[in-house]
């Protein structure tokens, strides 16, 4: 299983939740899962495990998994919205779930007139 990832859900109770991952089933504790109805629409944060090989260290400590492909990506510096390498997505990324905060303040085209 891979952090951040998206897999099957095949069931869930209220200790456990049963998985497909690479076409077997996985049990794993359900406080471990956040089961949504859909799929996000921003970059998932993502933090990288101290002595994993991928992604590589030089993405530093964080990184994204894009929210139409899943394909992973650096974040660089507190980026607002990141375009993803594989799918050309472009997508916001969601600092406020991972615990990190980043705020984006509106340029003047992004702004509503009346």
């Amino acid at each position: 299983m891979r952090r951040g990832a998206w897999y099957r859900v095949i069931r869930a109770t209220a200790l456990e939740g049963v998985l497909e991952v690479n076409r077997r089933q996985v049990t794993v504790p359900r406080s471990f899962l956040q089961i949504l109805p859909f799929r996000p629409t921003t970059w998932s944060v993502v933090t990288r495990l101290p002595n994993a090989q991928h992604p590589p260290a030089s993405w530093g400590s964080t990184y994204g998994v894009c929210p139409s492909c899943s394909a992973r990506a650096p974040l660089g510096k507190h980026a607002a919205r990141l375009v993803c390498p594989r799918c050309n997505g472009l997508f916001p990324v969601a600092w406020e779930d991972s615990g990190l905060c980043v705020f984006e303040a509106a340029e003047r085209g992004d702004r509503a007139t009346s």
